[in-house]
C-alpha cells in the first residue's frame, strides 16, 4: 500500500466480510490488522478479499497471541 487511499480500498473489502470485527491499518508500516471471528471466516478468505481488492498480502505471526 502506498497511500491512505489504498487502505480505504482494502478496509472496505474486508469490512463487508462476515466475521470481520475490525480492520486497523498503517500504510507507513504497510500493515493491515484484522480482528475476525475464526468461526465465521478464515485467513484464506481474508487474503482472498485483499487480493480481489487489487493488493497482495501475507500473514505475519503476532507476538501478542
Amino acid at each position: 500500500m502506498h497511500c491512505s487511499t489504498c487502505i480505504v480500498a482494502v478496509r472496505r473489502a474486508l469490512e463487508k466480510a462476515d466475521g470481520v470485527k475490525s480492520v486497523g491499518a498503517n500504510y507507513i508500516a504497510d500493515l493491515i490488522l484484522v480482528d475476525y471471528d475464526e468461526k465465521a471466516t478464515s485467513v484464506a478468505e481474508i487474503l482472498s478479499l485483499i487480493k480481489e481488492a487489487g493488493y497482495d498480502a501475507i500473514t505475519l505471526a503476532s507476538p501478542y497471541f
